[in-house]
């Protein structure tokens, strides 16, 4: 069991233990640092309570027919959705494919395509069947492409092929992955309520095989109305329905979720686990990744193949509050000399004007993915790397009251920023300005 899962023995281990006794609660929360594996887990859960050999062993390599869809994640059973917390696996997958050809690499790639897909089954979308319109000709597309990969085989069975071959699985990728990126872009940013509603008449229906199981990735980023519908379906869950919730931010689940699910908690992998993870894994050397602290993460090996890194988001939101500073300074003769401080901290002397600012900005995200698709998720990570970096600056020494009110009314205009942009789709262009200048005013 948990062939897959490396370098968290801990937390294997307890879930193997649960499985085996049969104590496996309906309801469970896979919580820990990003990069940790836990989706990996949910879904390895979810093929091993649907085997179907009489040992119950689930071997990864299983040949029973549930297992060898699961595999795939093609069975009806799985019920996938939620956020997408690293959607650069698909170009790591490619590259990974490129690097070093053959049925385990086209597995992967084949895998990493489908976690995408499931956002778009048409379970989830009972009822508001005419927001798939335009999803529903690039599944049309990335599937014809995968039918090249013919990836229903028993894991470690390679075969010899022609460069022929070798070269059409190639061709199919590179066109599975291009539609996938405009795919990605039609995921929601957060959990809508009707997903969770299509979920819970999904969970009333009589399951294919032995179990059903509904995973929730990134469960914490949900609005109040999805949140009760979840907290409903989790104090009634029907039988033979195996719910997992998985969260990099359990404090970020309300408590009520929290008391009806039980947590198995991942823990953060050091440099050596990541470097194996990366080696066995995508074939890479250790050590790839960003540069800094997380330098040979997993987490930054795949964050670095955003096409806005955040490197990149980092430095424009140091710009961003420097403005902002730099404005406050001139409309404030008696300032907070600590306050006053914080504009060298962010961006040093020179300061754009707003306009330069917010030019730099839209051509950096390609007006956050207007211009291209690629940047589709740069405003939600532009928004993260103004909250990180804000925060860190709460470490400054004698930033004192003002500067410490200043820096939570700005977290405050963050996340009422975030809220407009997932919940109201306001434009991410207009929401940047607006959140500048009322920056600048705070």
């Amino acid at each position: 069991m948990f062939d897959n899962l490396l370098a968290e023995d801990a937390v294997r281990d307890l879930l193997v233990r649960d499985i085996e006794a049969g104590q496996l609660p309906a309801s469970i929360l896979l919580s820990g640092p990003p990069a940790s594996g836990k989706l990996t887990a949910a879904l390895e859960i979810s093929r091993i309570l649907s085997c179907t050999k009489a040992d119950k062993r689930a071997a990864w390599s299983c040949s029973c027919p549930s297992c060898s869809r699961h595999r795939v994640l093609a069975h009806p059973d799985l019920l996938l959705f939620g956020p997408r917390a690293f959607p650069e696996e698909i170009p790591a997958a490619l590259e990974l494919l490129e690097r070093s050809p053959g049925k385990a690499s086209a597995f992967f790639f084949v895998r990493a395509i489908r976690k995408l897909e499931k956002r778009f089954d048409a379970a989830l979308y009972e009822g508001e069947e005419a927001r798939l319109a335009k999803a529903a000709p690039l599944l049309r597309e990335i599937e014809e492409r995968l039918d090249a990969f013919a990836p229903a085989y028993a894991p470690g069975q390679e075969e010899e092929r022609t460069e022929k071959a070798v070269a059409a699985e190639a061709a199919a990728a590179k066109g599975a992955a291009a539609a996938a990126k405009k795919l990605e872009a039609l995921v929601p940013d957060s959990t809508p309520i009707y997903w969770i509603r299509a979920a819970e008449v999904w969970a009333q229906l009589a399951a294919n095989g032995l179990v059903k199981t509904l995973v929730i990735e990134e469960a914490d980023r949900m609005n109040d109305g999805a949140r009760n519908a979840l907290l409903k379906m989790l104090e009634e869950p029907p039988r033979n329905v195996e719910f997992i919730l998985v969260s990099s931010r359990r404090s970020a689940l309300i408590g009520t979720v929290l008391s009806r699910v039980r947590p198995y908690d991942f823990k953060a992998r050091s440099r050596e686990e990541s470097g194996l993870v990366i080696e066995r894994i995508f074939r890479a050397p250790r050590g790839s990744g960003t540069q800094g602290s997380e330098a040979g993460s997993v987490e930054a090996f795949l964050t670095a193949r955003r096409a806005f890194p955040p490197e990149a988001a980092q430095a424009i939101a140091k710009r961003f509050l420097a403005a902002a500073i730099g404005e406050r300074a001139t409309r404030t003769a008696a300032q907070d000399p600590a306050i006053a401080d914080l504009g060298s901290y962010f961006g040093g002397a020179e300061v754009p004007s707003n306009a330069r600012l917010l030019a730099a900005i839209e051509e950096a995200t390609k007006s956050f993915g207007q211009k291209d698709e690629a940047f589709a998720s740069s405003f939600p990570a532009f928004l993260e790397a103004l909250a990180a970096v804000s925060a860190l600056a709460l470490r400054r020494p004698n930033l004192g009251t003002d500067g410490i009110v200043l820096i939570d009314e700005w977290a405050r205009l963050i996340r009422d920023a975030r809220f407009q942009y997932e919940a109201l789709n306001r434009s991410p262009s207009l929401l940047a300005e607006s959140l500048l200048y009322a920056m600048e005013d705070a």
